[in-house]
């Protein structure tokens, strides 16, 4: 094979700048092993002689720029032509610095274009080759390679070096510029401890530089308070262990020698070589722990308050004892118990009040009833089991529940001691407050009974108490229970009588003492039920009474009898004046004045009858005001049953009555002189001091009418003139009197 034919087998192309150097292609030709060896490795030889010019491409100087083989001639100048702009200066520069002999080595990386269009990075060395033995000039040969693909991975890890350096230097501004400052702590596989990142804010928190934290990373403890060391390597092991959230309050030292109060947050994360990090913040909660503990200090005098207001709200403000809310509330705890079988011990109360309390507050004052009111508390308090449990259910009324598994004889023995104590007389300042107490006792075997009932019979047996003289003590008795029953079933009856509007008014006359002549009549209330007949006032009213139903019976009496007197008008009747009895409930209601009025305006006067009790001894403001719309209203004021209650001369000026009911028991003994004559008397003698009218009720003979006429009485009324009547009834009697007075009046010498 001739050396041409090689060439060309070869792919060896020669350029000649001017005469063939044939020295040069001998060279090449003897570098054909070479040329394979870099072919096959993608690298390209080039060779020039920069006296001639004279340049030669291996193949793959082409093909690695995408040309085909031979392409272009090859020489310096094509060489440049290809280069990127920018990388000219540098590659001239470098090639001159091996030709003068500053460098041994030819190095340069550069762009050159591609035959797409593109530019691909070539890294190129070459040296100088010494060809003066042969006479000829020396020649600069190298070789080349794509780089292109180093030169974007080392761009883009310059890139990322580049977004790391910002990063780290935007966290650190971000650190800088927030409470919360930054950390990376590391624990090694063999238990060492590293922080590789802590912003400055961290430092400055953890009384650390930034030396220390490079080579004492402990030093970070050395701020912690001592008593929170323990904890916080508790808490860094169990995270490394369970790789969970540290989360962690604990106290530094600040610059003033006082502490501050820090929170750290980290996530652990296992790292391949076995250790463990920790990226997490720290901030300053000084401030946040600060309010914590004041609201903490708030909480704990709120919950302060709210049990004192407990307290109070189940606390007797005056005795102390337990008031009636907090009774209700351990009675219904007892029947609970009684109900899940906790216990199998009756419940037995024990009720009292006070007799005569209201003579203790009307002769010595409220001051001196509120003392009473202290002392009985303290004495039941000293007298009862420390399982008992007593209260002020209101006023002077007091209840005490006796403990589990006492029974009926103990609370017996507790009232004979608290009666025995409450015997000893009592002074307030230097005055005795004379009083006594009534007792009822009653029990409950089942949580029913204790629900519905106890009350009521420890009531009836109290009541019993105090209607057999007082200052003693009962115990409930089925006699007791019946009674309760049956009081039950008239209450009932009552209220169906109101819905059926079965109440209905009686009259019974009122006479002139002197002349005998009408003055008026009272109206008294009956009841005709549907299924018991006429039934008196004294078999409902006190019931009426418990049940708050006396002013309904009231207004339905006034109502009833304004229809009764259109009637009767009608007839030709009209009667001077009409009494109605009205019950405490009715005198609070303003407009009871008001429904009066239609009488009024049809010319009667109507007065309005009161208990000595309510009108003289229990007047509140709202009584008081309704009295004075009833006195402007032109209806008369009446006091009922006068001399039976405790009624004081100065309780008549300031009520200002029209009249004075004298009651019936008062009349009974004056037929026989003495004591009972003396005492109508003296009340006749102080109704004409005060300018009030005397009406004398319960008159049956003629000659207690004589007696009072000539004692001075104005009106009387009693069965010897009329039993109480119904309205047709009054009406017939009224007319036979008419008549029998006409006769009368026709009689010679009349």
């Amino acid at each position: 094979m001739t050396d041409q034919s090689y060439r060309q087998h070869k792919g060896v192309r020669l350029v000649e700048a001017g005469p063939p150097d044939l020295a040069l292609s001998r060279a090449m030709l003897r570098s054909d092993k070479l040329i394979a060896a870099t072919e096959a490795a993608d690298t390209a030889l080039w060779s020039v002689c920069p006296e001639t010019g004279e340049t030669w491409f291996s193949d793959m100087w082409y093909v690695a720029l995408g040309y085909e083989v031979g392409a272009f001639e090859p020489s310096f100048d094509v060489f440049l032509e290809l280069m990127h702009p920018d990388d000219r200066a540098g590659t001239i520069a470098a090639f001159e610095d091996l030709l003068a002999g500053r460098v041994d080595k030819y190095t340069a990386d550069f762009r050159l274009r591609s035959s797409a269009g593109d530019w691909c990075w070539i890294g190129a060395v070459g040296n100088k080759v010494d060809r003066s033995a042969e006479g000829l000039p020396f020649i600069v040969s190298g070789m080349q390679m794509d780089i292109t693909r180093r030169k974007q991975t080392e761009a883009r890890l310059e890139e990322l070096a580049q977004q790391a350096y910002d990063s780290h230097h935007l966290l650190d501004r971000l650190a800088e510029n927030t409470p919360v400052s930054l950390y990376e702590f590391r624990i090694s596989a063999q238990g060492k401890v590293s922080v590789p990142y802590m912003s400055r804010s961290f430092m400055r928190l953890a009384g650390v530089t930034e030396e220390q934290a490079v080579h004492e990373p402990e030093a970070i403890f050395a701020a912690i308070h001592p008593d929170d060391v323990p904890v916080i390597l508790d808490n860094i092991e169990y995270s490394r262990r369970n790789l969970t959230h540290f989360k962690q309050r604990y106290r530094v030292t600040d610059h003033e020698g006082g502490w501050l109060w820090v929170q750290a947050i980290s996530k652990p994360m296992r790292l391949e070589d076995g250790s463990t990090t920790w990226h997490g913040s720290l901030y300053d909660v000084t401030a946040e722990v600060a309010r914590e503990h004041e609201l903490s200090r708030a909480r704990d005098k709120a919950l302060q308050l709210q049990a004192e207001m407990s307290r109070l709200a189940l606390t007797d403000g005056l005795t102390g004892l337990p008031n009636r809310r907090h009774f209700d509330a351990w009675l219904d705890a007892r029947r609970k118990k009684m109900m899940r079988g906790s216990t199998d011990s009756p419940a037995i109360l024990i009720r009292n009040d006070l007799d005569r309390f209201k003579y203790v507050n009307d002769t010595l004052g409220h001051a001196a009833g509120d003392a009473v009111l202290r002392h009985v508390a303290k004495v039941i308090e000293q007298c009862i089991d420390p399982s008992d449990f007593p209260a002020r259910l209101g006023g002077d009324e007091f209840a005490i529940l006796i403990g589990e598994r006492r029974s009926i004889e103990d609370a017996q023995k507790t009232v004979e001691d608290i009666r025995e104590r409450l015997s000893e007389p009592f002074l307030f300042e230097g005055k005795t407050c004379r009083f006594g107490a009534s007792f009822g006792v009653a029990a409950a075997s089942d949580a029913e009974t204790l629900a519905g009932d106890l009350l009521s019979f420890a009531d009836a047996a109290l009541y019993e108490a105090k209607s057999l003289g007082r200052n003693r003590v009962e115990v409930f008795t089925t006699e007791l229970h019946n009674e309760i029953l049956e009081a039950r079933h008239l209450a009932g009856e009552i209220e169906f009588g109101l819905e059926q509007e079965e109440f209905e008014p009686f009259f019974q006359p009122q006479v002139c003492a002197q002349t005998g002549a009408l003055v008026g009549i009272e109206a008294l209330a009956r009841w005709r039920s549907s299924k018991n007949g006429l039934i008196q006032p004294m078999r409902f009213i006190e019931i009426a009474e418990q049940i708050r139903a006396t002013a309904a019976i009231d207004e339905m009496i006034l109502r009833k009898t304004k229809t009764i007197v259109a009637n009767w008008r009608e007839a030709g009747f009209t009667p001077p004046k009409i009494s109605f009895n009205v019950s405490t409930g009715r005198l609070r209601d303003p407009g009871i004045a008001l429904s009066a009025s239609a009488l009024q305006a049809q010319g009667i006067q109507v007065a309005f009858e009161l208990l000595e009790s309510i009108l003289l001894e229990s007047q509140d403001e709202l009584s008081s005001y309704t009295l004075d719309l009833v006195r402007d209203a032109g209806i008369l004021i009446e006091v009922d049953d006068f001399g039976t209650g405790h009624a004081s001369i100065l309780g008549l000026q300031r009520v200002r009555p029209n009249a004075l009911k004298i009651d019936r028991q008062l009349i009974n003994g004056i037929e026989d002189g003495g004591a009972a004559r003396e005492l109508v008397q003296a009340i006749v003698h102080i109704a004409r001091a005060l300018s009030i009218e005397t009406i004398v009720e319960g008159v049956e003979s003629e000659a207690q009418a004589a007696i009072l006429r000539d004692m001075g009485c104005d009106h009387l009324q009693g069965f010897l003139y009329a039993k109480p009547l119904c309205a047709d009834d009054l009406l017939a009697w009224h007319e036979a009197r008419t008549a029998n007075q006409r006769q009368f009046s026709a009689r010679p010498g009349a």
